[in-house]
Protein backbone atom coordinates (compact mmCIF):
# COMPACT_ATOMS: atom_id res chain seq x y z
CA UNK A 1 0.00 0.00 0.00
CA UNK A 2 1.60 3.14 -0.99
CA UNK A 3 1.26 6.10 1.67
CA UNK A 4 0.98 8.54 -0.61
CA UNK A 5 -2.90 7.40 -2.01
CA UNK A 6 -3.43 5.30 0.22
CA UNK A 7 -7.41 5.40 1.02
CA UNK A 8 -8.89 7.94 3.52
CA UNK A 9 -11.78 7.48 5.85
CA UNK A 10 -13.49 10.51 7.25
CA UNK A 11 -16.33 9.70 9.51
CA UNK A 12 -18.94 12.49 9.13
CA UNK A 13 -17.45 13.16 6.23
CA UNK A 14 -20.11 15.38 4.48
CA UNK A 15 -20.90 17.52 7.69
CA UNK A 16 -19.30 20.80 7.91
CA UNK A 17 -15.59 20.18 9.23
CA UNK A 18 -16.14 17.22 7.10
CA UNK A 19 -16.49 17.82 3.71
CA UNK A 20 -13.79 20.20 4.15
CA UNK A 21 -11.60 17.38 5.38
CA UNK A 22 -12.61 14.63 2.98
CA UNK A 23 -12.06 17.32 0.12
CA UNK A 24 -8.30 18.35 1.58
CA UNK A 25 -7.42 14.62 1.43
CA UNK A 26 -8.72 13.98 -1.84
CA UNK A 27 -6.90 17.16 -3.40
CA UNK A 28 -3.95 14.95 -1.99
CA UNK A 29 -4.37 12.21 -4.32
CA UNK A 30 -6.29 10.04 -1.63
CA UNK A 31 -9.66 7.43 -2.53
CA UNK A 32 -11.86 9.16 0.09
CA UNK A 33 -14.25 6.97 1.87
CA UNK A 34 -16.75 9.63 3.68
CA UNK A 35 -19.52 8.15 6.36
CA UNK A 36 -22.38 9.48 7.11
CA UNK A 37 -25.01 9.02 9.80
CA UNK A 38 -28.51 10.23 8.10
CA UNK A 39 -27.38 12.69 5.50
CA UNK A 40 -26.93 10.53 2.35
CA UNK A 41 -28.24 12.47 -0.45
CA UNK A 42 -25.53 15.27 1.17
CA UNK A 43 -22.55 12.54 1.45
CA UNK A 44 -23.37 10.89 -1.76
CA UNK A 45 -23.32 14.85 -3.79
CA UNK A 46 -19.81 14.94 -2.23
CA UNK A 47 -19.03 11.30 -3.22
CA UNK A 48 -19.81 12.42 -6.60
CA UNK A 49 -17.71 15.57 -6.41
CA UNK A 50 -14.76 13.84 -5.91
CA UNK A 51 -15.08 11.63 -8.21
CA UNK A 52 -16.02 14.09 -10.90
CA UNK A 53 -12.52 15.67 -10.11
CA UNK A 54 -11.03 12.67 -10.78
CA UNK A 55 -10.81 10.66 -6.75
CA UNK A 56 -12.38 7.63 -6.40
CA UNK A 57 -14.68 7.87 -3.67
CA UNK A 58 -17.58 6.13 -1.29
CA UNK A 59 -20.20 7.62 0.43
CA UNK A 60 -21.10 4.73 3.07
CA UNK A 61 -23.70 4.51 6.17
CA UNK A 62 -22.17 3.84 9.81
CA UNK A 63 -23.88 4.73 13.04
CA UNK A 64 -21.22 5.01 16.08
CA UNK A 65 -23.76 3.52 18.38
CA UNK A 66 -23.94 0.03 16.47
CA UNK A 67 -21.23 -2.42 17.48
CA UNK A 68 -21.24 -4.17 14.19
CA UNK A 69 -20.70 -1.35 12.39
CA UNK A 70 -17.17 -0.81 12.45
CA UNK A 71 -16.52 -4.74 10.73
CA UNK A 72 -19.63 -3.84 8.16
CA UNK A 73 -18.36 -0.85 7.03
CA UNK A 74 -14.77 -2.25 6.53
CA UNK A 75 -16.37 -4.64 4.39
CA UNK A 76 -18.44 -2.21 2.20
CA UNK A 77 -14.95 -0.29 1.32
CA UNK A 78 -13.56 -3.72 0.85
CA UNK A 79 -16.18 -4.78 -1.62
CA UNK A 80 -16.31 -1.51 -3.84
CA UNK A 81 -12.58 -2.06 -4.77
CA UNK A 82 -11.01 0.80 -2.31
CA UNK A 83 -7.52 -0.51 -0.76
CA UNK A 84 -7.16 -0.78 2.76
CA UNK A 85 -7.68 2.52 5.33
CA UNK A 86 -4.51 3.97 5.75
CA UNK A 87 -6.18 7.00 6.99
CA UNK A 88 -8.44 7.10 9.74
CA UNK A 89 -9.97 10.85 10.52
CA UNK A 90 -12.20 10.37 13.54
CA UNK A 91 -14.41 13.11 12.84
CA UNK A 92 -18.53 12.02 13.70
CA UNK A 93 -19.45 13.06 17.10
CA UNK A 94 -22.69 15.58 17.57
CA UNK A 95 -22.17 18.95 18.70
CA UNK A 96 -23.53 19.97 21.74
CA UNK A 97 -26.77 22.20 21.51
CA UNK A 98 -26.74 24.79 23.89
CA UNK A 99 -30.09 25.72 23.51
CA UNK A 100 -31.94 22.46 24.76
CA UNK A 101 -33.14 22.39 28.29
CA UNK A 102 -31.84 18.91 28.94
CA UNK A 103 -28.05 20.13 28.52
CA UNK A 104 -28.88 23.32 30.50
CA UNK A 105 -27.10 21.34 32.97
CA UNK A 106 -25.36 18.16 33.88
CA UNK A 107 -27.64 17.74 36.68
CA UNK A 108 -30.77 17.89 34.11
CA UNK A 109 -29.77 15.67 31.23
CA UNK A 110 -31.39 12.51 31.34
CA UNK A 111 -29.47 9.19 31.87
CA UNK A 112 -29.98 8.23 28.32
CA UNK A 113 -28.99 11.51 26.87
CA UNK A 114 -25.41 11.60 28.29
CA UNK A 115 -24.86 7.62 28.29
CA UNK A 116 -25.54 7.26 24.97
CA UNK A 117 -23.35 10.39 24.19
CA UNK A 118 -20.63 9.47 26.31
CA UNK A 119 -20.70 5.73 25.36
CA UNK A 120 -21.71 4.91 21.43
CA UNK A 121 -18.97 8.26 20.59
CA UNK A 122 -16.34 7.25 22.59
CA UNK A 123 -17.00 3.01 21.95
CA UNK A 124 -17.79 3.56 18.38
CA UNK A 125 -14.44 5.51 17.95
CA UNK A 126 -12.26 3.22 19.51
CA UNK A 127 -13.94 0.36 17.77
CA UNK A 128 -13.15 1.71 14.53
CA UNK A 129 -9.36 2.30 15.33
CA UNK A 130 -9.26 -1.60 16.31
CA UNK A 131 -10.99 -1.82 13.06
CA UNK A 132 -8.29 -0.40 10.56
CA UNK A 133 -5.41 -0.74 13.16
CA UNK A 134 -4.58 -4.38 11.80
CA UNK A 135 -4.22 -3.14 8.15
CA UNK A 136 -2.31 -0.10 9.04
CA UNK A 137 0.29 -2.47 10.82
CA UNK A 138 0.83 -4.85 7.80
CA UNK A 139 1.21 -2.18 5.86
CA UNK A 140 3.67 -0.58 7.76
CA UNK A 141 2.04 3.40 7.60
CA UNK A 142 -0.78 4.52 9.16
CA UNK A 143 -2.42 7.41 10.35
CA UNK A 144 -4.93 8.61 12.65
CA UNK A 145 -6.61 11.72 13.45
CA UNK A 146 -9.29 12.60 15.96
CA UNK A 147 -11.15 15.53 16.01
CA UNK A 148 -11.46 17.37 19.34
CA UNK A 149 -12.43 20.66 20.67
CA UNK A 150 -11.56 23.78 22.71
CA UNK A 151 -14.64 22.76 25.06
CA UNK A 152 -12.24 20.20 26.23
CA UNK A 153 -9.99 23.12 27.96
CA UNK A 154 -12.37 25.88 28.13
CA UNK A 155 -15.23 24.03 28.89
CA UNK A 156 -18.92 25.00 28.57
CA UNK A 157 -22.01 24.70 30.54
CA UNK A 158 -24.29 21.96 29.46
CA UNK A 159 -21.15 20.23 27.41
CA UNK A 160 -20.21 17.69 30.35
CA UNK A 161 -20.89 14.42 28.40
CA UNK A 162 -19.73 15.69 25.11
CA UNK A 163 -16.22 17.27 26.50
CA UNK A 164 -15.88 14.24 28.10
CA UNK A 165 -16.23 12.24 24.91
CA UNK A 166 -13.60 14.48 23.58
CA UNK A 167 -11.04 14.47 26.18
CA UNK A 168 -11.04 10.48 26.05
CA UNK A 169 -9.90 10.91 22.50
CA UNK A 170 -7.09 12.86 23.71
CA UNK A 171 -5.72 10.03 26.38
CA UNK A 172 -6.33 7.16 24.07
CA UNK A 173 -4.34 8.55 21.03
CA UNK A 174 -1.46 9.46 23.55
CA UNK A 175 -1.35 5.64 24.56
CA UNK A 176 -1.82 4.58 21.46
CA UNK A 177 0.86 6.09 19.47
CA UNK A 178 3.19 4.30 21.99
CA UNK A 179 1.57 1.00 21.06
CA UNK A 180 1.83 1.49 17.54
CA UNK A 181 4.58 4.10 16.42
CA UNK A 182 7.18 2.22 15.59
CA UNK A 183 5.18 0.43 12.97
CA UNK A 184 4.27 3.74 11.33
CA UNK A 185 1.72 4.44 12.67
CA UNK A 186 0.84 7.86 14.02
CA UNK A 187 -2.16 8.86 16.15
CA UNK A 188 -3.01 12.64 16.77
CA UNK A 189 -5.57 15.01 17.70
CA UNK A 190 -6.48 17.98 16.23
CA UNK A 191 -8.62 20.71 18.40
CA UNK A 192 -10.56 23.43 16.59
CA UNK A 193 -12.03 26.05 18.56
CA UNK A 194 -14.95 28.08 17.28
CA UNK A 195 -15.59 27.80 13.42
CA UNK A 196 -17.23 30.39 11.52
CA UNK A 197 -20.39 29.16 10.78
CA UNK A 198 -23.88 29.54 9.96
CA UNK A 199 -24.69 27.60 12.99
CA UNK A 200 -22.31 29.91 15.34
CA UNK A 201 -24.16 32.48 14.48
CA UNK A 202 -27.17 30.68 15.11
CA UNK A 203 -26.43 29.15 18.64
CA UNK A 204 -24.17 32.04 19.69
CA UNK A 205 -25.18 35.30 18.11
CA UNK A 206 -23.29 38.37 19.30
CA UNK A 207 -21.20 36.55 21.53
CA UNK A 208 -19.24 35.85 18.50
CA UNK A 209 -17.71 39.57 18.98
CA UNK A 210 -16.51 38.38 22.27
CA UNK A 211 -14.71 35.41 21.42
CA UNK A 212 -12.89 37.24 18.04
CA UNK A 213 -11.94 40.10 20.59
CA UNK A 214 -10.27 37.77 22.78
CA UNK A 215 -8.30 35.91 19.32
CA UNK A 216 -5.14 37.20 18.16
CA UNK A 217 -6.20 36.62 14.54
CA UNK A 218 -9.63 38.66 15.63
CA UNK A 219 -11.80 36.19 13.68
CA UNK A 220 -13.02 32.57 13.91
CA UNK A 221 -11.46 30.12 12.19
CA UNK A 222 -12.35 28.53 8.85
CA UNK A 223 -13.01 24.54 7.90
CA UNK A 224 -10.29 24.91 5.62
CA UNK A 225 -8.14 25.61 8.07
CA UNK A 226 -9.12 23.22 10.59
CA UNK A 227 -8.83 20.73 7.49
CA UNK A 228 -5.47 22.05 6.61
CA UNK A 229 -3.82 20.80 10.09
CA UNK A 230 -5.53 17.53 9.71
CA UNK A 231 -3.83 16.89 6.10
CA UNK A 232 -0.57 17.92 7.45
CA UNK A 233 -1.01 15.01 10.11
CA UNK A 234 -2.02 12.79 8.06
CA UNK A 235 0.89 13.45 5.04
CA UNK A 236 4.24 11.27 5.15
CA UNK A 237 5.72 14.97 6.06
CA UNK A 238 3.92 14.86 9.49
CA UNK A 239 5.75 10.98 10.47
CA UNK A 240 7.35 12.36 13.64
CA UNK A 241 4.20 13.92 14.89
CA UNK A 242 2.25 11.48 17.32
CA UNK A 243 0.94 11.54 20.01
CA UNK A 244 -0.05 15.16 20.33
CA UNK A 245 -2.60 17.99 19.71
CA UNK A 246 -2.88 20.25 17.28
CA UNK A 247 -5.15 23.48 18.28
CA UNK A 248 -6.40 25.33 15.60
CA UNK A 249 -8.52 28.36 17.47
CA UNK A 250 -6.48 31.47 15.76
CA UNK A 251 -4.18 31.28 19.01
CA UNK A 252 -7.76 32.47 21.39
CA UNK A 253 -6.46 29.14 24.12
Amino acid sequence: MSEHNTTALVTGGAGLLGTAISRALAKAGHPVVLTYQRAADRANALAAELEAAGTPALAAPFELADPDASATLLDTIEAAGFSPVGILVNNALPQPDTRRPDLAAFTDATDASWRNLVRHNVEGTLSLIRAVLPGMLAAGYGRVVSISSTLVHSGLPGGVPYSAAKAAMHGASRSLAWEVGRAGVTVNVVTPGLIASKKAEEEIGEAIAGVTGATPIGRLVTVDEVAAAVGFLASPGAAGITGSEIVVDGGKD
